[in-house]
């Protein structure tokens, strides 16, 4: 009984992720989609490989604010709408201090947003209107 109770435990440690395609690559994201998930997002984390990132997935289009809460790396952030395309980006969001903790709001409803590493944007010839895709296996 020991070994399935760890068994269990072990896969619900796991990350929800899928790849998604965007941008002219292939990015495995985990997927934030409880209230849990997304209020811890990536915090205290290290840091995260240049091919990673989280997709926050909401249950309706909105104006949904984000901040870099006890982060410890740099982020590029991008908000999507219902369609999956680009409607508002943040671009080298330093992780915040417990004095000062900007919050960032699109100025667009949005549905999904996605958190990659500080850099991405540019490197990738990011713009408005761009548009993701869902990897299918």
């Amino acid at each position: 009984m020991i070994v399935v109770v760890s068994v269990a435990y072990f896969a619900f440690q796991q990350p929800n992720t899928v790849q998604i395609r965007f941008a002219g690559i292939v990015l495995s994201v985990e997927l934030a989609t409880t209230q849990a998930e997304q209020e811890r997002g990536l915090s205290g984390r290290n840091s995260m490989p240049a091919d990673h990132g989280m997709l926050f997935i909401f249950g309706a289009q909105g104006n949904w604010s984000f901040w870099m809460y006890e982060m410890k790396f740099p982020l590029d952030i991008i908000w999507f709408n219902s369609n999956r395309q680009v409607v508002f980006i943040e671009q080298n969001l330093e992780p915040c201090t417990p004095n000062e903790c900007p919050t960032f709001t699109p100025n667009a409803n949005a549905m999904y947003v996605l958190e990659v590493n500080a850099g991405f944007v540019t490197a990738h010839d990011v713009s408005m209107g761009d548009v993701f895709t869902f990897v299918l296996p």
